[in-house]
């Protein structure tokens, strides 16, 4: 008699936490996957330093590289597909069920949702990067490819110059052979840049994920190195060693083109003293040598500057990569453009 009251008081009490645990899984569980449904609002997004760099297509660039990287558009599918597989998880009584039996359960982990949530924000800095240094360089050889062509159309005109002088005999043929020796090496050295330049368009294209052709277009025949804007040390103690590279970076640019200017003017001196059989050719060949390679040196030197606020600047400023990285945002998955012609993700 006691077994079967003893038995019978046991299944009752099993289907009282049955039905308690079933009408548990029909409310809301306080589980932050369950809030999914009902986002929060997101915050304004705050300006990244690429956006504040006073330079609209490297601006463009990043945003365009952000959306259209495979890498990048998969690591965030990844993460959206993880999120919308935790809430469909979190919808099943079941699942349910199991949280309450196994509450530590990796399924709603917010520990394991906030690393996959680094790891995103965390390529679109390298990323962001990435294409600013690639940018960067883009804009450098530009820039040294026209020095290099200004100088091959002045070494051209020297030629002809030599030419007629020789003709004349005002001058001995060296002159005529070392004028047009010149200007056969600056034809090569021409060549070879512009080789790199197309080279560097493409690497630049593969980040944001646009053929060469129609970036080269956007990005012009003639370009500078961006002079960025901000300071990246804004908050940084006054002794942090950064500040004093970005000062001597700036100090160096300063003398440099103090130095370009001084070139320029001897140059001019050199040709007009040639001209009226003043001065030798050698003495144009070297004023215009030492020239080029100032504008040369400058333009690398803007460059490396530029790339130090990048290096010093993509580190500090990470906010912006983790907007829209929420939990619970509606968010259309992301997948790369199909402009971009990759695989989709694996």
């Amino acid at each position: 008699m006691s077994t079967a009251i003893f038995t019978t008081g046991f299944k009752t009490h099993l289907s009282a936490a049955a039905c308690a645990l079933l009408v548990a899984g029909c409310q809301p569980a306080p589980s932050g996957l369950e809030h999914a449904a009902a986002p929060a609002p997101q915050a304004p997004a705050v300006p990244a330093w690429w956006q504040t760099a006073n330079d609209p297509l490297l601006y463009a660039l990043i945003a365009q590289g952000l959306e259209r990287n495979p890498e990048a558009a998969c690591a965030l599918a990844a993460l959206q597909e993880s999120d919308a597989r935790a809430a469909r998880h979190a919808r099943q009584i079941g699942a349910k069920l199991g949280r309450l039996l196994q509450p530590h359960s990796s399924t709603n982990d917010p520990d394991e949702r906030t690393q996959r949530a680094g790891k995103v924000a965390a390529r679109r800095i390298a990323l962001a990067r990435q294409i600013a240094l690639a940018y960067i360089e883009v804009r450098r050889l530009q820039q040294g490819t026209a020095s290099q062509a200004a100088f091959h159309d002045q070494y051209a005109d020297n030629a002809q110059i030599a030419e007629f002088r020789r003709q004349a005999g005002l001058v001995p043929a060296i002159d005529g052979a070392l004028a047009s020796s010149q200007a056969d090496v600056a034809q090569g050295g021409l060549e070879f840049a512009r080789t790199r330049l197309d080279d560097a368009i493409a690497a630049l294209g593969v980040l944001v994920g646009e053929p060469p052709q129609p970036l080269a277009a956007r990005l012009g025949s003639v370009g500078n190195v961006p002079d960025l804007q901000g300071d990246p040390m804004a908050g940084s103690a006054a002794d942090d060693p950064m500040r004093a590279k970005l000062q001597q970076a700036a100090l160096r640019e300063t003398q440099l083109a103090q130095a370009l200017e001084k070139s320029r003017r001897t140059v001019k001196d050199a040709r007009i003293a040639y001209r009226e059989g003043a001065a030798t050719f050698a003495t144009l060949y070297v004023a215009e040598a030492a020239a080029l390679a100032m504008e040369l040196t400058l333009t690398d030197a803007r460059a490396a500057h530029a790339a130090l606020i990048v290096d010093v600047w993509s580190p500090k400023d990470v906010g912006w990569a983790r907007h829209g990285l929420e939990p619970g945002l509606p968010t259309k998955l992301a997948t790369p453009a199909a402009a971009t012609g990759v695989t989709p993700c694996d």
